[in-house]
């Protein structure tokens, strides 16, 4: 509900008037006004260098760990039937021993052979549009591999990251039948 608009325009109609300033008294009040930017100006200095500062450390993180890019193009003679299995030859040697984890992205109906860590290895399928693998300590002892079975143009995307470098990698596989 609201008050009736009699009532709003009594109510206004009994306030003062608001006195007309001086100019002097005009220059007092911009006065204050700077003077308030200036103590915001003030207060703002610290956020603006911990800010800067939060900049300069993630340059500098990486500065020591620049990415690195490569891609690499490779063929794939198919059998009549079955899958035709590749290494991928990563540069993990630019992670200095380090572990590194790596991402790992392939298109449907390529299978994977990843390490389980154990000297063995786990096999999986790509059944999706695009599936994501993710090995947190890969040190680059056992060979990630993949499988096709059928011609096409394939593309996968390794990401591997450790405290030495950062490297992605984009292989594409044809794979043909002779």
């Amino acid at each position: 509900m609201t008050p009736p608009d009699a009532l709003v325009e009594r109510a206004l109609s009994k306030l003062p008037e608001r006195p007309k300033r001086p100019a002097a008294a005009e220059g007092a009040g911009s006065q204050r006004a700077s003077s308030l930017w200036g103590w915001r100006a003030f207060l703002a200095v610290p956020a603006f260098a911990a800010l800067a500062s939060a900049a300069f450390v993630a340059g500098d993180r990486c500065a020591i760990s620049p990415a690195i890019e490569r891609s690499e193009e490779l063929a794939i003679a198919l059998p009549e039937e079955g899958d035709a299995w590749m290494h991928l030859d990563l540069w993990t040697h630019r992670h200095a021993d380090e572990p590194a984890v790596v991402q790992l992205e392939v298109p449907e109906h390529v299978r994977v052979r990843l390490p389980d860590g154990e000297g063995g290895s786990l096999e999986q399928h790509c059944q999706q549009e695009r599936c994501s693998h993710r090995l947190t300590h890969y040190r680059g002892d056992a060979p990630l591999s993949v499988a096709v079975a059928q011609p096409g143009r394939y593309e996968i995307h390794v990401r591997h990251e450790s405290n030495e470098a950062r490297v992605r990698e984009r292989f594409i596989l044809i794979a043909a039948r002779d």
